[in-house]
Protein backbone atom coordinates (compact mmCIF):
# COMPACT_ATOMS: atom_id res chain seq x y z
CA UNK A 1 0.00 0.00 0.00
CA UNK A 2 2.89 2.37 0.71
CA UNK A 3 4.79 1.59 -2.13
CA UNK A 4 1.23 2.58 -4.22
CA UNK A 5 1.31 5.88 -2.48
CA UNK A 6 5.24 6.46 -3.64
CA UNK A 7 4.58 5.67 -6.86
CA UNK A 8 1.88 8.15 -7.25
CA UNK A 9 3.70 10.89 -5.16
CA UNK A 10 6.87 10.72 -7.58
CA UNK A 11 4.86 10.36 -10.61
CA UNK A 12 3.01 13.76 -9.66
CA UNK A 13 6.17 15.47 -8.50
CA UNK A 14 7.56 14.63 -11.62
CA UNK A 15 4.91 15.96 -13.52
CA UNK A 16 4.77 19.05 -11.21
CA UNK A 17 8.28 19.72 -11.74
CA UNK A 18 8.17 19.28 -15.78
CA UNK A 19 5.88 22.07 -15.91
CA UNK A 20 6.87 23.89 -14.15
CA UNK A 21 4.56 24.22 -11.58
CA UNK A 22 5.28 25.36 -7.89
CA UNK A 23 5.66 22.14 -5.42
CA UNK A 24 5.07 22.86 -1.70
CA UNK A 25 8.59 22.54 -0.84
CA UNK A 26 9.49 25.19 -3.72
CA UNK A 27 6.77 27.62 -2.23
CA UNK A 28 8.85 26.69 1.52
CA UNK A 29 12.16 27.28 -0.13
CA UNK A 30 12.94 30.18 -2.60
CA UNK A 31 14.10 28.74 -5.53
CA UNK A 32 16.75 29.86 -8.26
CA UNK A 33 14.54 27.96 -10.93
CA UNK A 34 13.29 30.17 -13.32
CA UNK A 35 11.10 28.87 -16.19
CA UNK A 36 10.90 32.44 -17.95
CA UNK A 37 14.26 32.26 -18.83
CA UNK A 38 15.57 29.64 -21.18
CA UNK A 39 18.89 30.96 -22.26
CA UNK A 40 21.35 31.42 -19.77
CA UNK A 41 25.14 32.75 -19.98
CA UNK A 42 26.37 29.22 -18.48
CA UNK A 43 28.44 27.98 -21.15
CA UNK A 44 26.06 24.93 -22.10
CA UNK A 45 23.20 24.85 -25.27
CA UNK A 46 21.15 24.05 -23.30
CA UNK A 47 17.52 25.84 -21.81
CA UNK A 48 16.36 25.31 -18.48
CA UNK A 49 13.04 24.62 -19.78
CA UNK A 50 14.64 21.15 -21.21
CA UNK A 51 12.40 18.34 -19.98
CA UNK A 52 14.61 15.38 -20.34
CA UNK A 53 17.10 18.00 -17.92
CA UNK A 54 14.52 18.56 -15.58
CA UNK A 55 13.59 15.03 -15.53
CA UNK A 56 17.14 13.68 -14.49
CA UNK A 57 17.81 17.32 -12.03
CA UNK A 58 14.50 16.05 -10.38
CA UNK A 59 15.94 12.01 -10.26
CA UNK A 60 19.28 13.59 -8.80
CA UNK A 61 16.83 15.01 -6.17
CA UNK A 62 14.74 12.65 -5.14
CA UNK A 63 17.71 9.95 -4.70
CA UNK A 64 19.42 12.39 -2.36
CA UNK A 65 16.57 12.82 -0.49
CA UNK A 66 15.89 8.90 -0.21
CA UNK A 67 19.75 8.30 0.19
CA UNK A 68 19.16 5.87 -2.94
CA UNK A 69 21.47 6.15 -5.92
CA UNK A 70 19.96 7.73 -8.88
CA UNK A 71 19.86 4.57 -10.94
CA UNK A 72 17.83 2.98 -8.39
CA UNK A 73 15.45 6.24 -8.17
CA UNK A 74 14.67 6.48 -12.05
CA UNK A 75 13.86 2.92 -12.57
CA UNK A 76 11.64 3.61 -9.13
CA UNK A 77 9.93 6.21 -11.50
CA UNK A 78 9.68 4.63 -14.36
CA UNK A 79 8.04 2.18 -12.63
CA UNK A 80 5.50 4.95 -10.67
CA UNK A 81 4.41 6.89 -14.08
CA UNK A 82 3.64 3.23 -15.63
CA UNK A 83 1.53 2.64 -12.64
CA UNK A 84 0.07 6.32 -12.40
CA UNK A 85 -0.86 6.83 -16.67
CA UNK A 86 -0.86 3.19 -18.23
CA UNK A 87 -1.48 0.57 -15.74
CA UNK A 88 -3.61 2.55 -13.13
CA UNK A 89 -5.81 -0.56 -12.35
CA UNK A 90 -2.19 -2.39 -10.79
CA UNK A 91 -1.92 0.75 -8.84
CA UNK A 92 -5.07 0.39 -7.07
CA UNK A 93 -4.86 -3.56 -5.79
CA UNK A 94 -1.46 -2.01 -4.76
CA UNK A 95 -3.38 0.79 -2.85
CA UNK A 96 -5.61 -2.32 -1.64
CA UNK A 97 -2.90 -4.87 -0.99
CA UNK A 98 -4.09 -7.11 -3.35
CA UNK A 99 -0.65 -7.46 -5.44
CA UNK A 100 2.96 -7.02 -4.91
CA UNK A 101 5.47 -4.33 -5.91
CA UNK A 102 7.62 -6.78 -7.89
CA UNK A 103 4.74 -7.79 -9.87
CA UNK A 104 3.68 -4.32 -10.25
CA UNK A 105 7.23 -3.29 -11.33
CA UNK A 106 7.74 -6.21 -13.87
CA UNK A 107 4.42 -5.36 -15.69
CA UNK A 108 5.62 -2.03 -15.82
CA UNK A 109 9.18 -2.94 -16.99
CA UNK A 110 8.15 -5.43 -19.72
CA UNK A 111 5.48 -3.90 -21.52
CA UNK A 112 7.32 -0.74 -21.66
CA UNK A 113 7.74 -0.01 -25.19
CA UNK A 114 4.51 -1.77 -26.47
CA UNK A 115 1.62 -0.17 -27.68
CA UNK A 116 -0.79 1.40 -24.52
CA UNK A 117 -3.76 -0.41 -25.64
CA UNK A 118 -1.30 -4.07 -25.59
CA UNK A 119 -0.16 -3.72 -22.41
CA UNK A 120 -3.50 -2.84 -21.30
CA UNK A 121 -4.48 -6.05 -22.60
CA UNK A 122 -1.98 -7.90 -20.61
CA UNK A 123 -2.40 -6.41 -17.50
CA UNK A 124 -6.06 -7.09 -17.86
CA UNK A 125 -5.59 -10.71 -18.55
CA UNK A 126 -2.94 -11.48 -15.36
CA UNK A 127 -4.32 -9.16 -12.77
CA UNK A 128 -6.38 -11.26 -10.89
CA UNK A 129 -4.19 -14.12 -11.07
CA UNK A 130 -1.54 -11.60 -9.88
CA UNK A 131 -3.63 -11.70 -6.31
CA UNK A 132 -2.53 -14.88 -5.61
CA UNK A 133 0.41 -16.30 -7.56
CA UNK A 134 4.36 -15.81 -6.39
CA UNK A 135 6.16 -12.88 -7.79
CA UNK A 136 8.38 -15.59 -9.64
CA UNK A 137 5.33 -17.07 -11.38
CA UNK A 138 4.09 -13.97 -12.78
CA UNK A 139 7.76 -12.33 -13.74
CA UNK A 140 7.38 -15.67 -16.49
CA UNK A 141 3.51 -15.05 -17.07
CA UNK A 142 4.26 -11.43 -17.95
CA UNK A 143 6.99 -12.42 -20.20
CA UNK A 144 5.39 -15.23 -22.05
CA UNK A 145 2.44 -12.49 -22.36
CA UNK A 146 4.53 -10.12 -23.61
CA UNK A 147 6.23 -12.00 -26.56
CA UNK A 148 3.07 -13.67 -27.45
CA UNK A 149 1.47 -9.77 -28.34
CA UNK A 150 4.41 -8.06 -28.72
CA UNK A 151 3.92 -5.96 -32.30
CA UNK A 152 7.77 -5.60 -33.26
CA UNK A 153 9.71 -8.79 -34.43
CA UNK A 154 12.09 -10.33 -32.20
CA UNK A 155 15.08 -9.28 -34.38
CA UNK A 156 14.59 -5.87 -34.00
CA UNK A 157 14.02 -5.52 -30.51
CA UNK A 158 17.42 -7.33 -30.61
CA UNK A 159 19.23 -4.96 -32.41
CA UNK A 160 17.91 -1.68 -30.17
CA UNK A 161 18.75 -4.07 -26.73
CA UNK A 162 21.94 -4.37 -28.54
CA UNK A 163 22.41 -0.53 -28.25
CA UNK A 164 22.84 -1.30 -24.16
CA UNK A 165 26.03 -2.95 -23.92
CA UNK A 166 27.81 -2.30 -20.94
CA UNK A 167 30.41 -3.48 -18.15
CA UNK A 168 29.88 -2.18 -14.62
CA UNK A 169 31.40 -2.65 -11.44
CA UNK A 170 30.19 -2.54 -7.83
CA UNK A 171 32.00 -2.88 -4.45
CA UNK A 172 31.26 -5.82 -2.10
CA UNK A 173 32.76 -6.23 1.25
CA UNK A 174 36.38 -7.32 2.26
CA UNK A 175 38.28 -5.77 -0.43
CA UNK A 176 36.50 -7.55 -2.77
CA UNK A 177 34.40 -6.30 -6.11
CA UNK A 178 32.03 -7.61 -8.59
CA UNK A 179 32.39 -7.27 -12.62
CA UNK A 180 29.18 -7.43 -14.65
CA UNK A 181 28.82 -7.09 -18.55
CA UNK A 182 25.56 -6.88 -20.25
CA UNK A 183 26.69 -8.61 -23.54
CA UNK A 184 24.36 -10.56 -26.37
CA UNK A 185 23.60 -13.99 -24.95
CA UNK A 186 25.69 -16.22 -27.29
CA UNK A 187 28.98 -14.08 -26.61
CA UNK A 188 28.40 -14.11 -22.87
CA UNK A 189 28.08 -18.11 -23.22
CA UNK A 190 31.00 -18.36 -25.23
CA UNK A 191 32.90 -16.38 -23.00
CA UNK A 192 31.99 -18.18 -19.92
CA UNK A 193 32.54 -21.74 -21.83
CA UNK A 194 35.72 -20.81 -23.19
CA UNK A 195 36.87 -19.57 -19.53
CA UNK A 196 35.01 -22.75 -18.01
CA UNK A 197 36.98 -24.89 -20.74
CA UNK A 198 40.98 -23.52 -19.76
CA UNK A 199 40.01 -24.17 -16.01
CA UNK A 200 38.44 -27.52 -16.49
CA UNK A 201 41.95 -28.05 -17.88
CA UNK A 202 43.91 -27.07 -14.33
CA UNK A 203 41.26 -29.01 -12.44
CA UNK A 204 43.09 -32.49 -12.32
CA UNK A 205 45.63 -30.96 -11.26
CA UNK A 206 44.79 -28.49 -8.70
CA UNK A 207 44.71 -29.42 -5.24
CA UNK A 208 43.23 -26.42 -3.78
CA UNK A 209 40.93 -24.39 -6.11
CA UNK A 210 37.28 -25.11 -7.08
CA UNK A 211 36.34 -24.71 -10.36
CA UNK A 212 34.40 -21.72 -9.48
CA UNK A 213 38.25 -20.24 -8.24
CA UNK A 214 39.55 -21.16 -11.15
CA UNK A 215 37.01 -20.03 -13.16
CA UNK A 216 37.63 -16.20 -11.92
CA UNK A 217 41.60 -16.75 -12.10
CA UNK A 218 41.27 -17.92 -15.76
CA UNK A 219 39.41 -14.86 -16.31
CA UNK A 220 41.58 -12.28 -14.17
CA UNK A 221 44.62 -13.94 -15.88
CA UNK A 222 43.86 -13.79 -19.02
CA UNK A 223 42.48 -10.08 -19.28
CA UNK A 224 46.05 -8.59 -17.15
CA UNK A 225 48.18 -10.84 -18.48
CA UNK A 226 47.11 -12.45 -21.75
CA UNK A 227 46.42 -16.44 -22.12
CA UNK A 228 49.51 -18.30 -22.36
CA UNK A 229 52.07 -18.25 -24.87
CA UNK A 230 51.11 -14.53 -26.18
CA UNK A 231 53.16 -11.91 -25.40
CA UNK A 232 52.36 -9.99 -22.12
CA UNK A 233 51.57 -6.07 -23.21
CA UNK A 234 49.93 -4.64 -19.91
CA UNK A 235 48.80 -0.90 -20.64
CA UNK A 236 50.23 1.96 -18.00
CA UNK A 237 47.21 1.96 -15.82
CA UNK A 238 46.79 4.62 -12.84
CA UNK A 239 45.92 3.36 -9.97
CA UNK A 240 45.06 5.66 -6.80
CA UNK A 241 46.42 4.17 -3.40
CA UNK A 242 46.59 5.86 -0.29
CA UNK A 243 48.40 4.11 2.47
CA UNK A 244 48.71 5.68 5.90
CA UNK A 245 52.08 6.00 7.36
CA UNK A 246 51.18 6.12 10.54
CA UNK A 247 49.75 2.84 10.71
CA UNK A 248 52.10 1.35 8.25
CA UNK A 249 54.40 2.30 11.59
CA UNK A 250 52.21 1.15 14.44
CA UNK A 251 50.09 -1.27 13.46
CA UNK A 252 51.23 -3.12 10.01
CA UNK A 253 48.43 -6.22 10.73
CA UNK A 254 45.41 -4.27 11.15
CA UNK A 255 46.18 -1.29 9.22
CA UNK A 256 43.34 -0.14 6.22
CA UNK A 257 44.57 1.54 3.22
CA UNK A 258 42.52 3.31 0.62
CA UNK A 259 42.25 2.22 -2.78
CA UNK A 260 41.14 4.91 -5.68
CA UNK A 261 37.42 4.16 -6.63
CA UNK A 262 36.74 1.55 -4.49
CA UNK A 263 37.33 2.12 -0.31
CA UNK A 264 39.09 0.56 2.48
CA UNK A 265 41.81 -2.47 1.53
CA UNK A 266 44.30 -4.52 3.73
CA UNK A 267 47.63 -2.76 3.94
CA UNK A 268 49.05 -5.57 3.27
CA UNK A 269 47.63 -5.89 -0.04
CA UNK A 270 48.19 -2.17 -0.24
CA UNK A 271 51.73 -2.97 -0.04
CA UNK A 272 52.03 -5.34 -2.72
CA UNK A 273 50.61 -2.86 -5.38
CA UNK A 274 53.24 -0.35 -3.72
CA UNK A 275 55.63 -2.93 -4.64
CA UNK A 276 55.23 -2.64 -8.74
CA UNK A 277 54.30 0.79 -8.59
CA UNK A 278 56.04 3.23 -11.18
CA UNK A 279 56.34 6.23 -8.96
CA UNK A 280 55.07 7.39 -5.55
CA UNK A 281 53.63 10.57 -4.44
CA UNK A 282 53.91 11.80 -0.78
CA UNK A 283 50.49 13.13 0.71
CA UNK A 284 49.96 14.99 4.27
CA UNK A 285 46.94 13.99 5.80
CA UNK A 286 45.63 14.38 9.02
CA UNK A 287 46.37 11.34 11.20
CA UNK A 288 43.09 11.77 13.48
CA UNK A 289 40.57 12.57 10.78
CA UNK A 290 41.85 11.12 7.56
CA UNK A 291 41.27 14.46 5.78
CA UNK A 292 43.70 15.78 3.01
CA UNK A 293 46.09 18.35 4.23
CA UNK A 294 48.30 19.11 1.58
CA UNK A 295 50.22 17.27 -1.63
CA UNK A 296 53.85 17.09 -2.09
CA UNK A 297 54.20 18.75 -5.14
CA UNK A 298 57.49 18.65 -7.15
CA UNK A 299 55.52 20.46 -10.24
CA UNK A 300 55.95 24.37 -10.71
CA UNK A 301 52.69 23.82 -12.89
CA UNK A 302 49.96 24.51 -9.97
CA UNK A 303 47.25 23.78 -12.02
CA UNK A 304 48.51 20.04 -12.56
CA UNK A 305 49.15 20.14 -8.57
CA UNK A 306 45.54 20.82 -7.74
CA UNK A 307 44.57 17.99 -10.12
CA UNK A 308 46.45 15.66 -8.37
CA UNK A 309 45.29 16.85 -4.88
CA UNK A 310 41.70 16.86 -5.90
CA UNK A 311 41.93 13.25 -7.33
CA UNK A 312 43.09 12.35 -4.34
CA UNK A 313 40.87 14.44 -1.95
CA UNK A 314 37.40 13.64 -3.80
CA UNK A 315 38.06 9.76 -5.42
CA UNK A 316 35.14 10.78 -7.57
CA UNK A 317 32.48 13.99 -8.91
CA UNK A 318 31.60 15.20 -5.69
CA UNK A 319 27.56 15.46 -6.43
CA UNK A 320 25.31 13.56 -4.04
CA UNK A 321 25.70 9.81 -4.74
CA UNK A 322 27.50 10.06 -7.57
CA UNK A 323 30.63 7.99 -7.96
CA UNK A 324 31.77 8.75 -11.19
CA UNK A 325 35.27 8.36 -11.85
CA UNK A 326 38.17 11.28 -11.82
CA UNK A 327 38.95 10.13 -15.43
CA UNK A 328 35.12 11.04 -16.46
CA UNK A 329 34.73 14.06 -14.14
CA UNK A 330 36.52 17.61 -13.95
CA UNK A 331 37.50 20.30 -12.37
CA UNK A 332 35.15 22.99 -11.06
CA UNK A 333 35.01 26.31 -9.77
CA UNK A 334 32.49 26.16 -6.46
CA UNK A 335 32.28 29.52 -7.08
CA UNK A 336 32.15 30.62 -10.67
CA UNK A 337 35.38 31.67 -12.09
CA UNK A 338 33.11 34.88 -13.49
CA UNK A 339 31.82 35.86 -10.38
CA UNK A 340 35.15 36.32 -8.57
CA UNK A 341 35.97 32.72 -7.60
CA UNK A 342 39.35 31.99 -7.24
CA UNK A 343 41.56 29.09 -8.58
CA UNK A 344 42.20 27.34 -5.31
CA UNK A 345 41.87 24.27 -3.14
CA UNK A 346 38.84 25.90 -0.92
CA UNK A 347 37.29 26.75 -4.03
CA UNK A 348 37.61 23.23 -6.48
CA UNK A 349 35.70 20.48 -6.75
CA UNK A 350 35.64 17.46 -9.44
CA UNK A 351 32.35 17.32 -11.36
CA UNK A 352 31.19 14.98 -13.86
CA UNK A 353 29.63 16.49 -17.04
CA UNK A 354 26.28 15.56 -16.05
CA UNK A 355 26.36 17.13 -12.74
CA UNK A 356 28.34 20.19 -13.75
CA UNK A 357 25.41 21.27 -15.77
CA UNK A 358 23.28 20.89 -12.59
CA UNK A 359 24.90 23.30 -11.46
CA UNK A 360 25.86 25.87 -13.91
CA UNK A 361 22.45 25.38 -15.79
CA UNK A 362 19.87 24.27 -13.21
CA UNK A 363 20.93 26.27 -10.55
CA UNK A 364 22.23 23.48 -7.77
CA UNK A 365 24.64 25.08 -5.44
CA UNK A 366 28.19 24.19 -3.50
CA UNK A 367 29.46 25.58 -0.76
CA UNK A 368 32.88 24.43 0.85
CA UNK A 369 32.80 23.73 4.38
CA UNK A 370 36.46 22.71 4.95
CA UNK A 371 38.03 19.71 4.91
CA UNK A 372 36.94 19.15 1.59
CA UNK A 373 33.57 19.27 3.11
CA UNK A 374 30.51 20.50 1.12
CA UNK A 375 26.92 21.47 1.49
CA UNK A 376 24.91 21.23 -1.45
CA UNK A 377 21.54 23.19 -2.12
CA UNK A 378 19.02 21.41 -4.65
CA UNK A 379 16.73 23.66 -7.01
CA UNK A 380 13.98 23.40 -4.75
CA UNK A 381 15.84 23.87 -0.97
CA UNK A 382 16.56 20.55 -0.08
CA UNK A 383 19.82 20.75 1.51
CA UNK A 384 22.33 17.64 1.80
CA UNK A 385 26.24 17.69 3.11
CA UNK A 386 28.36 15.31 1.62
CA UNK A 387 31.61 14.51 3.02
CA UNK A 388 34.89 13.22 1.20
CA UNK A 389 35.29 9.40 1.90
CA UNK A 390 38.70 9.45 3.45
CA UNK A 391 37.74 11.90 6.30
CA UNK A 392 37.31 9.22 8.94
CA UNK A 393 35.77 11.90 11.69
CA UNK A 394 33.93 14.69 10.71
CA UNK A 395 34.48 18.09 12.53
CA UNK A 396 31.47 20.23 14.12
CA UNK A 397 30.42 22.40 10.83
CA UNK A 398 28.26 24.01 12.91
CA UNK A 399 28.82 27.47 15.16
CA UNK A 400 27.21 25.28 17.98
CA UNK A 401 28.11 21.58 19.28
CA UNK A 402 25.94 19.00 19.30
CA UNK A 403 23.42 18.43 22.05
CA UNK A 404 24.83 16.14 24.81
CA UNK A 405 22.72 12.78 24.95
CA UNK A 406 21.57 11.87 28.52
CA UNK A 407 22.55 8.54 29.85
CA UNK A 408 18.89 8.09 30.32
CA UNK A 409 16.74 10.89 28.88
CA UNK A 410 13.73 11.30 30.54
CA UNK A 411 13.73 8.48 33.16
CA UNK A 412 13.20 8.77 36.64
CA UNK A 413 13.88 6.24 39.54
CA UNK A 414 11.56 6.43 42.14
CA UNK A 415 12.02 6.01 46.01
CA UNK A 416 12.02 1.90 46.27
CA UNK A 417 14.22 1.37 42.71
CA UNK A 418 17.12 3.11 44.33
CA UNK A 419 16.55 1.76 47.32
CA UNK A 420 17.22 -1.60 45.58
CA UNK A 421 19.78 -0.63 43.43
CA UNK A 422 21.78 0.90 46.33
CA UNK A 423 21.60 4.40 45.72
CA UNK A 424 24.16 6.82 46.91
CA UNK A 425 21.98 10.32 47.34
CA UNK A 426 25.34 12.01 48.02
CA UNK A 427 26.33 11.00 44.38
CA UNK A 428 26.87 12.94 41.85
CA UNK A 429 26.04 11.18 38.27
CA UNK A 430 26.93 13.51 35.24
CA UNK A 431 24.51 13.75 32.47
CA UNK A 432 21.41 12.26 34.79
CA UNK A 433 18.50 14.27 34.43
CA UNK A 434 17.20 14.47 38.36
CA UNK A 435 19.88 13.31 40.56
CA UNK A 436 18.18 14.96 43.79
CA UNK A 437 16.97 12.76 46.39
CA UNK A 438 13.29 12.58 46.23
CA UNK A 439 11.46 14.17 49.23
Amino acid sequence: MLDGLESTLLADTSEMVQRGMPTPLSEENPTLFDYKREIEEHGFPLSRADQDLNRSSFVAEAAMVTRTSERSTFNRLATAEGLRYVHEHSLFALYTGSITSRTAAALVKQTRGIPRATAQQIEAGLLPTATTASDASMSLRIKRARERLHPQPAADRRTRAEMGRSLMWWPEDDGMAVLQAYLPAEDVLSIFNTVTTHANLLLSSEQERPLGQLRADVFRDSLLDGWPGQVKRKPSLFVGLTIPALELLTNPERGIANLEGYGPIPLGVALRLAANAPSLKPILTDPWTGSILDLGRKRYKPSKALRDFLRVRDEHCRFPGCRRAPETSEFDHIDDWATGGTTSVQNAQLLCKRHQIYKHVLGWQAVHLGNGSLQWRTPHGVTHLELPDGLLFPRALGPEPPPVQLMLPGTTIDAQSKKLLGWDETEDIPGFPDNSPEP
